[in-house]
């Protein structure tokens, strides 16, 4: 009898359980569920991965942005908060069930009592960068530039091959006005030393965002043209899809570093002797920028220069390099280059890059220059230039605001050896015959080929690379701001026109080029004044035998801008004739502007 009372009372009590569990589960399926509990876990690379999905407030679709090595066929596990069950295309999955397909477009997703609407996108030939940071956030590291904390990193190729992991040192905030960018830039700085770009071993790695650049190319473009031009330690680079703690956050370049070192700018610092190789870098005068430099000093032009190698100089030392500059700086601006050993070769293809480009910080930032220690054994004391870096704003990006004095729109003219107030360096250099020689001479064996290999493919080559990772950028970011401004969504349009605005401006660019320098063609700027109106850009490039380019028109309150007349002749000027290499102004002439009738 008490046996009979105690089996049923264990019968009753796993009824009871069973019931309890059965209840649970019930209520745990029709209990909301947040797009941050899905998690899919997807194959490939040797090991399953975590992917969050990201909400689009704008459509309010969810989107799974799958890298490179994860074939749409694997399909994929569905976590949703714990919960045991998911329906994915009208299939329920139980425990450890994966989906069908994750073909790309979108897929219907039931988790407990809620409904999804998910969008799956695919990389196809960039590797996948994979951080997760100690905290699992990055909300310390981007509160502030240089805040950072440790993780741990995974770098995977398209094809699935692991290139490197690891332990993260420190991933920090960076860059400057990229910084103040939603998408932002990160340095990435390793315990041990990895081989991630096919360079050899190195300790650190930035990541662009190139948040200000809609092509995501100009950085990589600049780079690669420095390094097959010769110069040297130009830094390689590649595009990643980056997952930070299982989120997607966008298409980014992982760079070396500018930076002495193994592998890196192989010269003598941080030495005892006063006469170290140094490292330095042109800089804006902006208290914001100079307050961030641990050393700097300023030359009698007015020249800002930031000490990056040694680390933590001397007081003898930074007198050393103070004074070796300024020495160059009396050498260049007089034009007694003799005076002072400088490397013209590389000064020649620096100043190439900046040209060719039209960079807009060609005379203030990012402008590196190196020399070696003045001991060291059976090298010679010349201060070289380089290495480049930092090109998002060249190759005609039309992000650069139209209020700047420069079109840099427009593929003539020459801005880095231009006249400015507080920066001429490369004009003063310009101005040196060796040095202009020198720059032709460049431009014709070494810069020329390059470009031609640009635009015969290499561009193309590019955009096909990173295509698919784009896209997917595209929407993470809204790229073009179509879903800010509620325009129909048009990534292919939109990239390509990107792409061939690159290529349209390098070829007018070489045009131009190939024009003053090869041809021997007279250049100059004509003069557009605008009268009682306003205009940002009031000279405009000629080049003799061509045709000039408009500028913008002029604004004038209650008038409407009509056309401009030669102000020797009176005579209204005819944009198709071609410039005979006299130079002229242009004067405005407006309409009074008509008035509503009521």
């Amino acid at each position: 009898m008490k046996k009979r009372k105690k089996m049923a009372a264990l019968f009753g009590a796993a009824l009871l359980l069973c019931a309890y569990m059965g209840l649970r589960l019930w209520w745990d399926q029709r209990q909301p569920v947040e797009v941050s509990d899905i998690v899919f876990v997807i194959d490939g690379g040797g090991a399953g991965r975590e992917l969050k999905l990201w909400h689009n407030y704008y459509n309010n679709k969810e989107y799974l942005f799958l890298p490179a090595f994860c074939s749409p066929q694997a399909g994929a596990q569905i976590m949703a908060g714990g919960r045991r069950e998911a329906v994915w295309d009208g299939n329920k999955l139980g425990s450890g069930e994966k989906t069908g397909a994750l073909t790309d477009g979108e897929h219907l997703l039931q988790a407990g009592n809620e409904e999804f609407t998910v969008v799956v996108m695919h990389s196809s030939k960039v590797p996948a960068l994979f951080i997760t940071t100690s905290s699992g956030s990055l909300t310390y590291i981007e509160e502030s530039k240089g805040n950072g904390e440790p993780g741990l990193y995974e770098m995977v190729a398209a094809d699935g091959t692991v290139i490197g992991a690891g332990q993260i040192k420190k991933l920090k905030s960076r860059g400057n006005a990229t910084f103040l960018e939603d998408k932002k830039p990160y340095q990435m700085t390793l315990e041990e030393r990895a081989d991630l770009l096919g360079r050899g071993e190195q300790e650190n790695y930035i990541l662009l965002a190139n948040r200000q650049d809609q092509s995501l190319l100009r950085d990589r473009i600049m780079y690669d043209m420095a390094m097959e031009m010769g110069l040297a330690y130009s830094p390689a680079s590649t595009w990643v899809d980056l997952y930070v703690n299982q989120e997607y956050r966008g298409s980014y370049q992982i760079s070396e570093k500018v930076e002495t070192g193994p592998g890196r700018i192989d010269i003598d610092v941080e030495t005892a002797s006063t006469q170290t190789g140094f490292l330095v870098t042109l800089e804006y005068p902006y208290e914001d920028r100079l307050a961030e430099a641990a050393h700097y000093f300023t030359t009698q032009n007015d020249q800002n220069v930031v000490i990056k190698r040694p680390s933590n100089p001397t007081e003898a030392q930074i007198t050393y390099i103070s004074e070796t500059f300024q020495q160059m700086e009396d050498a260049i601006r007089t034009g007694r280059l003799e005076d002072f050993p400088i490397d013209l070769t590389s000064f020649a293809r620096k100043y190439l890059i900046e040209e060719i480009g039209k960079n807009l910080d060609a005379m203030y930032s990012s402008q590196y220059f190196y020399r070696d220690a003045a001991d060291t054994d059976g090298k010679e004391e010349m201060l070289y230039a380089g290495p480049v870096w930092d090109y998002d704003k060249t190759l005609g990006n039309p992000l650069i605001e139209h209020t700047r004095p420069v079109d840099f729109q427009e593929p003539r003219g020459i801005f880095a050896a231009s006249l400015r107030e507080d920066a001429s360096w490369w004009y003063d250099l310009y101005q040196v015959p060796a040095f202009r020689e020198t720059v032709v001479a460049e431009y014709k064996n070494t810069a020329l080929p390059v470009i031609d290999e640009m635009l015969n493919g290499q561009i193309d080559s590019y955009r096909d690379e990173i295509w698919d990772s784009a896209c997917m950028d595209y929407m993470r970011w809204d790229t073009f701001e179509d879903f800010k401004n509620e325009e129909e969504l048009e990534f292919a349009a939109e990239y390509q026109a990107e792409i061939d605005n690159i290529k349209t401006f390098l070829t007018l660019r070489k045009e131009f080029l190939n024009d003053i320098w090869l041809e021997g063609r007279i250049y100059d700027q004509i003069i557009f004044d605008p009268g009682e109106g306003t205009m940002y850009v009031t000279r405009v490039d000629a080049v003799e035998g061509r045709t000039l380019i408009p500028p913008r028109k002029p604004r004038l309150e209650g008038y409407v801008f009509d056309h401009w007349v030669r102000e020797d002749t009176g005579e209204i000027y005819d944009f198709t004739q071609v410039y005979d290499g006299v130079p002229f102004t242009l004067k405005a002439v407006y309409q009074k502007e008509e008035q509503e009738k009521e």
